[in-house]
């Protein structure tokens, strides 16, 4: 079943491979075929694939480590097409990033599902990895306002409830958020110590 876009998948197909390169045109993506000495790195950046195909004869760690840093910048699934890799090279693959790893002799409809599946993969991980951020800038911000009212309990007598309806009117009056409002309370004092 293939996955309706708006376009068609956008593949960076890292070998010069023309029976793949049709194979995959026929399934419907947009191959873009580089070689490993070309600026991987780089075309990532302009072509924004959705997914990289490396059918490597011999890759390199070189190559492997631009790949995983431009991941960083531009995630996307990654797959690694090969017959056999020697298991040091599956090993660095895997700790730099590399998404899966799959026979070379996969039928193009096989490799279509693939990708698929992989880039879904890819974006629910990116969905989860955003979640978790936003949690943990939560659980900061609770910890700060947290720290905050401690502060106006012991400075100012307050109990708890209270220390929390200052922080929100110092929140509203400088039209920041009460995390803000903590903050400042806690630069504060820092200043005092």
């Amino acid at each position: 079943m293939r996955m309706s876009t708006a376009r068609a998948i956008r593949v960076l197909l890292v070998s010069h491979d023309d029976t793949l390169t049709r194979s995959l045109e026929r399934e419907g993506f947009e191959v873009h075929q580089v070689s490993e000495s070309e600026d991987v790195y780089n075309l990532v950046g302009e072509l924004e694939p959705d997914a990289i195909l490396i059918r490597p004869d011999s890759p390199t760690r070189d190559s492997l480590e631009h790949l995983a840093s431009q991941s960083c910048k531009h995630p996307q699934p990654t797959l690694f097409l090969h017959d056999k890799l020697p298991q040091e090279l599956r090993q660095q693959a895997l700790s730099l990033g590399v998404s899966s790893y799959a026979t070379a002799e996969l039928t193009p409809t096989a490799l279509r599902s693939l990708i698929e599946i992989s880039i879904d993969h890819a974006k629910r991980l990116q969905a989860v990895k955003r979640e978790l951020t936003r949690n943990q800038k939560t659980l900061a911000e609770r910890k700060q306002i947290d720290q905050a009212k401690r502060i106006l309990w012991k400075d100012h007598g307050m109990n708890e409830e209270a220390a929390y309806k200052a922080l929100k009117n110092m929140a509203m009056n400088g039209r920041i958020s009460v995390a803000d409002a903590a903050r400042k309370v806690l630069e504060s004092k820092e200043k005092q110590a």
